[in-house]
């Protein structure tokens, strides 16, 4: 009698990782190690090579854009909406809900609390967890920061749009609802709230299948390369650490790879 082949464990994943992959590969497995470390074991070995090439951009493809909505001002909660979930180890999240109306699942008032999907390897915390009076639960992310004009392609915040999609999916996992949108909230409350804002993700076909492709080339990247840039290096915990070799390099072009390979064998 043949014996069933089973299913490949997969690599396990957290919309966190996503983000990390988004700006660059290799921070996400500095991440890795160093959170290892911490909790006392074995760290993994990196999957980039020894004589790897630092790359200009993420090979990661943008998200569906097409139907975001950008709002300016504070976030409209309605009288039936309720809080079902939150991250108990953020401390700073704003009071958008009187007592009364943030009722825990029990499944999440005790130990780690992370919502898991076993399907996609995927797991993680969203700030809060919204469930609306139509009884559709959505996730909300909260950015201590203000609301950019020019959302995506000024400032380069594709990636709270990256983590939305990720938690949208673990809320459908969890609740067993797809929700139809994530929430990313941004809190700068300077100038009496002016600067306030918030942006509804879509979450439909095209966000879960754009979701499922990225896993799957992040779990088929065997490079994982550093996309060494000002704006990566400068906000890399690893690389404040000390723990990126690549912090210094800067894509040169084409002819990079010699030049760089070159320095290497110095």
């Amino acid at each position: 009698m043949a014996v069933p082949a089973l299913a490949p464990v997969l690599e396990h994943l957290t919309p966190h990782d996503l983000v990390t992959y988004f700006h660059c590969p290799h921070e996400m497995e500095l991440h890795w190690q160093s959170r290892a470390r911490t909790l006392g074991r074995i760290p993994p070995s990196p999957h980039a090579p020894a004589d790897v090439v630092p790359l200009r951009h993420s090979p990661m493809f943008a998200p569906p854009l097409g139907h975001l909505e950008v709002n300016e001002g504070r976030l409209d909660v309605d009288g039936a909406d309720r809080v079902v979930y939150e991250d108990a180890d953020e401390d700073d999240l704003p009071m958008l809900f009187p007592p009364e109306r943030v009722q825990r699942d029990p499944r999440f008032t005790s130990g780690p609390g992370n919502l898991i999907d076993p399907e996609f390897g995927l797991s993680g915390r969203p700030d809060l967890v919204i469930e609306r009076g139509s009884g559709e639960f959505v996730p909300l992310e909260y950015k201590s920061t203000h609301l950019f004009v020019g959302y995506h392609e000024a400032h380069g915040r594709l990636f709270d749009t990256v983590q939305a999609i990720a938690e949208c999916r673990l809320v459908h996992a969890t609740f067993g609802r797809r929700p139809s949108h994530g929430i990313i909230l941004y809190g700068d409350a300077a100038g009496g709230g002016a600067r306030e804002g918030w942006v509804r993700i879509p979450y439909d076909q095209a966000e879960e299948q754009w979701l499922k492709v990225v896993l799957r080339q992040i779990r088929e990247d065997r490079v994982r390369a550093p996309v060494p840039a000002e704006r990566n290096c400068a906000s890399c915990e690893p690389n404040s650490e000390g723990l990126c070799r690549f912090a210094a390099a800067r894509y040169e072009g084409p002819h990079h790879r010699q030049n760089f390979l070159a320095t290497r064998r110095l």
